[in-house]
């Protein structure tokens, strides 16, 4: 690779490929590494991506990139990324694209759940690109989240073709025998369709089963195929059903719903078969929802006074405010709140040692799941108590709820859990590592509530059954060794957390070459502690 231009076989600041100029980076994916940069003819910023480093000796990855030029150079899309150039140089390859200002929809997802007009407003945009394509004989094989990017006025762009496929319409499929298994298989495996994660022929329809997993994340905050193993995911996508998704989304409309259910369907012939289906339904309900005429249904109910009722049991958490952002921790986050919603944990301890932010990310997480539990989510702090006796006393003052006709707390606490009609509620339980001995009233409490999950911070694990023990790791730190550039030590959480709290004592302070070493090694002999850092 030329110097000039790259280094390492990363390209650098102020490279030159051809007449593009490199400005600074804007991501990364499997096949290439995409890059803001400036056209110096035409003196306009375009995006740049460049083959992975990784991937420069393999023809078959160089092949799908330039397949990637020449399947979006035969589509024009207001919601498909325009293609400007292709060009080489050296041993770099690179393909020229519009830029595009805008998070990608798996950002936007970190946050959760999005609403159901801009769901709606989104899956029909990404469906009219897919009809673009489709019109071509093209099919994506690789539609996700990270491959979508939304604008901040609301357009969608559908990206990153690197694994589209020239393929004839499945009617023509139908009449021709085929070879069935292919050599192996593409795309992103949450977001797989059944016949690709078989390694069959695919048509479009495989892009709709995608866009339907899309369109649930969107709708609900969580994929619909999750699994702690490859296998797992694999095979829930083949045999099994998603959570239905007034489960999640209490407030989904019932057509939402049922775009998406048949979209995920398994067996394609009864999948939709065509993107414009899709566009057609979302835009119909667009207007439905702007009129006021959707039907909303929570966990099933259709009649409004149900649904009145039923939302008035949505209740604020107390979860107590934060003076401070939250730095890191984002898989982490997404972890947690994916493994609450799944039907079979109802019991999720934090673990970790102390500092290391146990109680902060239970916070982060049970914020991100508000709306999911309507019956509730209290935060309770056991860190005051001492005596193991008094956790359901401070469990019933945390509810509001009253101690009445001589009733023990626990007492209560079991009739107000028993309530057959009481909604999804999640107690955070804080800091229980000094009360382990009375670590049976968790398992009490979920017995006693069947719409009641636990999430609890402590040192050690519970050790009860059904628990699912989430251990807490430090905070990425950089390599004392290799110390890198000064604009790259942010992406480390444990460098950003330094940064941040330094500012806030020292309104001045900066990172810059000349303390960026110092401030690596107070990170690294701290072993990226947040509390240790912080009091640093």
């Amino acid at each position: 690779m030329q110097q000039s231009a790259a280094d390492g076989g990363r390209v650098k600041k102020g490279a030159k490929l051809g007449p593009y100029t490199i400005l600074a980076p804007l991501g990364a994916g499997g096949m290439g590494e995409v890059y803001r940069a400036r056209d110096e003819r035409l003196e306009r910023e375009v995006a740049l991506k460049v083959l992975a480093p990784g991937l420069l000796s393999d023809e078959a990855a160089r092949r799908r990139f330039h397949m990637e030029a020449l399947a979006l150079a035969k589509l024009s899309h207001p919601n498909i990324a325009v293609i400007h150039d292709v060009g080489a140089q050296g041993d770099v390859d690179y393909l020229v694209m519009e830029c595009v200002p805008g998070q990608s929809l798996a950002q936007r997802l970190r946050s959760g759940s999005l609403p159901e007009k801009e769901v709606v407003s989104v899956g029909a945009q990404i469906a009219a690109a897919l009809e673009e394509a489709h019109e071509h004989d093209i099919v994506h094989r690789d539609l996700k989240p990270a491959n979508i990017l939304v604008t901040p006025k609301g357009q969608t762009k559908v990206l990153d073709f690197g694994l589209a496929k020239l393929v004839r319409p499945f009617e023509e499929q139908a009449t021709t025998q085929t070879s069935g298994k292919t050599r192996g298989i593409a795309g992103t495996l949450p977001y797989m369709s059944p016949e690709q994660v078989r390694g069959e022929d695919l048509d479009a329809r495989t892009d709709l089963f995608s866009l339907g997993a899309v369109l649930y994340e969107m709708a609900t905050g969580v994929s619909p195929f999750r699994g702690e193993t490859f296998g797992a995911i694999a095979e829930a996508i083949l045999n099994r059903d998603p959570v239905a998704l007034a489960r999640l989304n209490p407030d989904v409309s019932a057509k939402l719903e049922e775009v998406i259910n048949k979209a995920l369907e398994k067996d394609r012939n009864l999948r939709c078969q065509s993107a414009a289906e899709i566009r057609t339904d979302l835009q119909r309900l667009r207007r439905d929802l702007d009129s006021g005429r959707a039907t909303v249904t929570v966990s099933g109910l259709k009649n409004a006074s149900e649904i009145v009722s039923r939302q008035a049991e949505l209740r604020p958490p107390n979860l107590p405010a934060q003076r401070t952002a939250f730095v890191g921790r984002e898989k982490e986050i997404a972890g947690g709140k994916e493994l609450l919603l799944r039907p079979d944990v109802r019991l999720l301890t934090i673990t970790g040692p102390g500092g290391i932010g146990k109680t902060r990310l239970a916070l982060e997480v049970a914020g991100a799941l508000v709306g999911h539990f309507r019956g509730g989510i209290y935060f309770v702090s056991l860190a005051p108590l001492s005596d193991p006796a008094l956790i359901a006393s401070a469990i019933v003052q945390t509810l509001g709820i009253r101690e009445v006709g001589g009733q023990s707390p626990r007492e209560v606490l079991k009739r107000y859990l028993e309530d057959a009609s009481r909604a999804p509620t999640l107690f955070l339980l804080d800091s229980f590592e000094h009360l382990t001995s009375a670590a049976s009233i968790v398992a009490e409490l979920l017995a006693d509530g069947p719409n009641l999950s636990m999430l609890v911070t402590s040192r050690a694990a519970l050790h009860l059954y059904g628990e699912h023990e989430f251990p807490v790791p430090p905070l990425a730190v950089p390599d004392l060794g290799t110390i890198p550039p000064v604009e790259e030590l942010s992406e480390y959480a444990a460098v950003a957390l330094f940064v941040q709290r330094a500012i806030a004592a020292k309104p001045d302070f900066e990172l810059d070459p000349q303390n960026a070493s110092a401030v690596i090694e107070i990170c690294t002999r701290l072993d990226g502690l947040p509390l240790a850092i912080e009091l640093a």
